[in-house]
């Protein structure tokens, strides 16, 4: 079956990488979520896509930079969502609780390294082993960094439409799937690898993949793509 991935949680309906998109994500029976994390100053793995703060917050200033607490007083959103915080990897964890559903997790480190964050994301993992957990980056050392961790992390490498580093990196480390973007689509190397294709989100699309059985995408709307699985009784 397809695998449904909420992109940042279900970001096309509620603040991107936020607790309350979280939740939505689970609530509409998505197969998975995928997230984006960063290492800040005082040490806390927190979930952001951007290296700065700008554009999803009313703050300003590179997210490695803050303090736990002074990121705490920022708020992202809009005026639907009021003074909703940027969450740590943690609080995550915790408001998935028993819920079962995959936790993808994008390590966000092809700007900044961030060292140590490979053994401090799958130590945090260890605390809920229960949570069904992935890896991801684009960052291909940070995957290699990943296995010697831990043999047997799920791990992926995310990609633009170039896809030559990804099978060397499969013989290296054993990928679990490579995501790539949909104008990937037709790629050669698609055929040797199962990919989860981001970011899906015209219902045509979805369709798409699921009649090619992609192993997966990720799509801002995940209730979306749920629906035109039931509606089609995919399996």
């Amino acid at each position: 079956m397809t695998e449904i991935f909420a992109h940042r949680g279900s970001s096309g309906t509620h603040p991107e990488n936020s607790l309350p998109a979280i939740k939505a994500a689970i609530n509409s029976k998505a197969d998975g979520i995928e997230l984006d994390i960063h290492l800040i100053k005082t040490g806390e793995l927190i979930v952001m896509h951007d290296e700065k703060v700008d554009r999803t917050t009313n703050g300003s200033g590179y997210l490695k930079d803050f303090t736990l607490a002074k990121l705490k007083k920022l708020e992202i959103g809009n005026r639907f969502f009021r003074k909703v915080r940027v969450p740590t990897l943690e609080e995550v964890f915790k408001l998935i609780g028993d819920a079962e559903i995959i936790l993808n997790i994008e390590l966000k480190t092809d700007v900044f390294e961030y060292a140590g964050i490979e053994q401090k994301v799958i130590d945090l993992a260890n605390k809920y082993p229960h949570i069904n957990v992935m890896y991801s980056s684009f960052n291909p050392a940070t995957l290699v960094r990943l296995r010697k961790i831990d043999s047997t992390s799920r791990l992926a490498l995310i990609t633009h439409e170039n896809l030559d580093a990804v099978l060397d990196l499969h013989k290296k480390i054993q990928l679990d799937a490579v995501h790539p973007p949909i104008k990937a689509k037709d790629n050669p190397v698609l055929k040797e690898i199962p990919a989860r294709y981001w970011t899906v989100n015209k219902e045509e699309d979805i369709a798409y993949f699921y009649a090619i059985h992609a192993k997966g995408m990720m799509t801002d709307f995940p209730e979306v793509a749920v629906s035109i699985r039931k509606k089609e009784h995919i399996q």
